[in-house]
């Protein structure tokens, strides 16, 4: 019995219909309305709706079969995006600070708070001082890095806090290591070097232009090179000047006792060379590392002291020494002084002058 087209769609409401065949054998394209197809339904890239259309093909027995469909992978959105690197990595930006200088540090804690406190760690300016230095460090300190490293690079020198207007010019020559408690002071640099060991500072002076001197602060040592004008009288048209190997303990300038003018420069020692001197030397050694090749190389006069002709002051750097030489024209002689600075009446020695003036 044949039904009208109403009640077939009445009766299959709900259920699923199986495909029939066409006159030739074919299979009919049908569109199911029922609650399954909801599963028929995908959504676009843009979450619209989409209805799939089954295809004759896609059925076989009765069942929708699965098509093949290339794979998506998950987009993320502005908004789910979650970066694994972070400008801010404390590790990173302070292995970026030991390859910046002292003024390009105070510019990148000038940027923010962030940068401000990492900047302001003792390890950062610890290692800018040592590198700029050039020398390991041995010694605990008393004072914060970036203390010690503003008054070792900020272009302070002794003379700037004593007898300023005596001052004429000066240059850095380097830094150096002291840590035997004893030095070996000359102002002799031909042929070996003789240690005196008997006898008062005068009388070593004397005997070999050469002294020994005890309790010296040990740690980080800065030498300059400085010229002033002639300490023996005030008038402005003397033009006689003075020679000075300026060597102080790397904190000296943070000492109390130092800013407050209480600790002052006392005269050891003195030698006079009553003929032509035809240079004017000065040296420090550390008296445990003399005989190192680094220290007795200072010595080799031909490697560092220029051509014959050559009157500019010279100046050589060791890890455990440091020297000047300057050639002089013919003159009549010499005088040689030795200050020391101590830190107290009782203190270590934390500063000493070597100085040449001509007679």
């Amino acid at each position: 019995m044949k039904l009208r087209y109403g009640e077939v769609i009445g009766e299959s409401r709900g259920k699923r219909k199986a495909p029939e065949g066409d006159d030739n054998g074919g299979l009919k394209r049908r569109l199911v309305e029922s609650n399954e197809n909801k599963n028929d339904l995908q959504r676009d890239e843009d979450g619209i709706v989409k209805r799939r259309i089954v295809h004759g093909n896609e059925l076989k027995n009765g069942k929708i079969l699965r098509g093949i469909h290339g794979c998506v992978s998950p987009r993320c959105s502005a908004h789910t995006y979650q970066p694994r690197f972070s400008w801010f990595e404390q590790d990173i930006w302070t292995y970026i600070t030991r390859f910046l200088d002292g003024k390009s540090l105070v510019m990148l804690g000038a940027t923010n708070k962030w940068f401000n406190k990492l900047v302001m760690e003792d390890i950062v300016w610890r290692f800018a001082c040592l590198r700029d230095l050039q020398v390991p460090e041995t010694f605990p300190v008393s004072s914060s890095w970036i203390k010690i490293y503003a008054s070792a690079f900020d272009g302070s020198h002794s003379y700037l806090f004593r007898q300023k207007e005596k001052h004429i010019d000066w240059m850095r020559i380097g830094a150096f290591l002291l840590d035997s408690r004893s030095s070996l002071l000359t102002e002799s640099l031909s042929g070996h070097l003789k240690v005196p060991r008997d006898g008062t500072i005068e009388r070593m002076l004397q005997s070999s232009g050469s002294c020994v001197i005890n309790d010296i602060k040990g740690g980080i040592w800065i030498a300059d090179l400085q010229l002033v004008r002639c300490p023996v009288c005030d008038l402005s048209t003397c033009d006689g000047t003075m020679q000075t190997l300026d060597a102080r303990h790397m904190e000296l300038f943070l000492s109390e006792g130092y800013k407050d003018g209480s600790w002052d420069y006392n005269l050891i020692g003195s030698h006079k060379l009553q003929k032509d001197a035809s240079a004017a030397c000065g040296a420090i050694f550390d008296l445990k590392h003399l005989k190192e090749s680094s220290s007795s190389g200072i010595l080799n006069l031909k490697s560092w002291t220029g051509e014959p002709d050559d009157s500019q002051p010279k100046a050589v750097i060791a890890p455990h020494a440091v020297a000047v030489h300057t050639r002089l024209q013919e003159n009549e002689g010499i005088l040689v002084k030795y200050h020391t600075m101590k830190a107290g009446t009782d203190g270590d020695i934390v500063s000493i002058r070597i100085s040449q003036q001509l007679l």
